[in-house]
């Protein structure tokens, strides 16, 4: 499964107002997080979900709770922190414990890694209230979770793009959950996107899977940082179609900030682009 955290907004496009706007919303997650799951689950705060809860916000306008916490994250002395919250972020909580649960499994089926197995017995209690709260949801993560262990497993010879379309079609249905009008352009973002993570976390751990014989599709197809580029390039394309469609006005500017360029960051540290003659 990949990693999370492609997902963030370019910090140098925003205005200082956007930076506290960003804050906020990343903030309120980690509020729901510790609420409705307990202190450890703030482990599982990311920022692509901070991305899905603008999007929501923007697209259904709900009421949103406001207010200012010191944070036990950050203990030294410092002024409260900003926070907003909604009830997709509640939803946003959720989701982050099911996913980051099930990233912890496939870390222990991997290598048994020791950090891995503790992770899992912290979470495992998490995951089953999350699983009473979303159990479709959850249900559809561990389906496909289980088939994309069978892909990697099997090398995907003959589909180099098999397990990212999967993790794509989990995440467009992640997304669609109660999206009304709205639900087929949300999950075919969420479609999008997923395919994108997966592909971008393939990029990025190359070398590595190289190295080791891990399964990455790239590898598999022998590519190279420009191939990769291009390929990232058309997918990163396919996720901005559906999100032009929606009319989104509050937090445009930090979501495309997210969206058309901060997506790109892991990647250029690893792989910087060629500059132009």
């Amino acid at each position: 499964m990949p990693v999370f955290g492609f997902v963030v907004a370019d910090a140098g496009a925003l205005s200082e107002e956007e930076k506290e706007r960003y804050r906020a919303v990343y903030c309120g997650l980690c509020l729901a997080l510790r609420d409705r799951y307990g202190q450890l689950s703030r482990a599982c705060l990311t920022y692509d979900l901070t991305f899905f809860v603008l999007l929501c916000n923007s697209l259904h306008e709900p009421v949103e709770t406001k207010g200012a916490s010191h944070c036990a994250m950050h203990p030294a002395p410092a002024a409260p922190r900003p926070w907003a919250r909604s009830t997709w972020t509640d939803y946003a909580a959720d989701l982050s414990v099911a996913l980051a649960y099930h990233k912890v499994l496939d870390d222990v089926a991997d290598d048994g890694d020791l950090k891995a197995r503790a992770a899992e017995r912290l979470l495992a209690g998490a995951y089953e209230q999350a699983r009473t709260r979303i159990p479709e949801q959850c249900a559809e993560i561990e389906r496909t979770m289980a088939v994309i262990r069978a892909i990697e497993q099997g090398g995907a010879a003959d589909d180099p793009d098999a397990a990212a379309h999967e993790f794509g079609r989990m995440l467009g249905r992640l997304f669609a959950r109660d999206q009304g009008f709205w639900t087929a352009a949300m999950e075919e973002l969420g479609c999008g996107l997923g395919r994108f993570i997966y592909l971008m976390d393939a990029a990025v751990d190359f070398d590595d899977d190289a190295a080791s014989g891990s399964y990455n599709p790239f590898v598999a197809l022998g590519s190279d940082a420009e191939a990769v580029r291009a390929t990232l390039a058309l997918a990163a394309a396919d996720a901005a179609a559906p999100y032009e469609r929606l009319p989104l006005v509050q937090d445009a500017h930090l979501m495309d900030s997210i969206l058309y360029s901060g997506v790109w960051a892991q990647f250029n540290k690893t792989h910087p682009p060629k500059p132009r003659v």
